[in-house]
């Protein structure tokens, strides 16, 4: 029996699902391979992500609609601010981005955007000193509540150093160490203060576009908010407001 064949009976089997559990997949292959070993699946699975046929939502649940990777854009701002902190601080884990990549998921467009630069907790301090020396101006270091009104949102264009959190979910695009979009959907819904021009409903925009434009690992989501202590308040609020199917953030 060819592959061609088993591929559509496959497509025919799960038409029209938002997802199908990695259960049904292999009970499927089982009526064609009866004793068709779990190594072999596992292949399987990996053959069908590698031709962009499945996506997986989490470990254990998958889907036929294929979504790409998120990978922000990036101006000359994070690009120099990166490239000289690499050559101040060497092998600091760092991840920087704009929340003008954000405008991309929104209704109504902020006037405001800053750059976010998340390093590790003993590097905070001499990167905020190196940073200061190197832009002279519109630097701040966690910033809170009154300076964040006064200073950052009404003043010229911001650079913000924050502690980056462990085991975060990053990614690397042309050598500059960036977000991906599970760690943007946590962060915007656990830093109110911070985040706090994208809260309400243009919080329940910001995700269900993304959703449905892009891929979403909400495994790796959930792990990161549990890691932050948000993850039932996240899965409380997901459930409440968007438009992700409870089956997929129940998985």
């Amino acid at each position: 029996m060819g592959k061609d064949f088993i591929t559509e009976q496959l497509k025919k089997a799960f038409a029209g699902r938002e997802s199908f559990s990695r259960q049904e997949l292999l009970d499927f292959y089982r009526n064609y391979e009866p004793d068709l070993k779990e190594t072999t699946f596992r292949w399987r699975i990996y053959a069908l992500k590698e031709k962009k046929m499945i996506q997986a939502y989490s470990k254990d649940l998958f889907s036929f609609t294929y979504r790409p990777v998120y990978k922000p854009e990036f101006h000359a701002n994070e690009k120099k601010i990166i490239t000289q902190i690499k050559k101040q601080f060497d092998d600091l884990k760092m991840c920087i981005w704009s929340t003008q990549i954000l405008n991309e998921f929104m209704l109504h467009q902020p006037t405001k955007t800053v750059t976010i630069l998340e390093v590790e907790k003993d590097a905070l301090e001499p990167v905020f000193h190196f940073l200061k020396d190197l832009l002279t101006s519109g630097i701040y270091l966690k910033p809170e509540q009154k300076e964040l009104e006064l200073y950052v949102y009404d003043g010229p264009p911001a650079t913000i150093i924050e502690t980056l959190v462990s085991k975060s979910p990053i990614q690397t695009i042309k050598k500059i160490p960036t977000v991906t979009l599970e760690k943007i959907i946590v962060d915007i819904f656990t830093d109110k203060q911070l985040f706090s021009t994208y809260q309400g409903s243009e919080l329940a925009n910001i995700i269900n576009a993304a959703y449905s434009k892009y891929q979403i690992d909400f495994t790796r989501l959930f792990s990161y908010a549990k890691r932050r202590r948000k993850e039932a308040d996240l899965m409380e609020y997901l459930l409440a407001y968007t438009d992700i199917p409870q089956n997929i953030l129940n998985d």
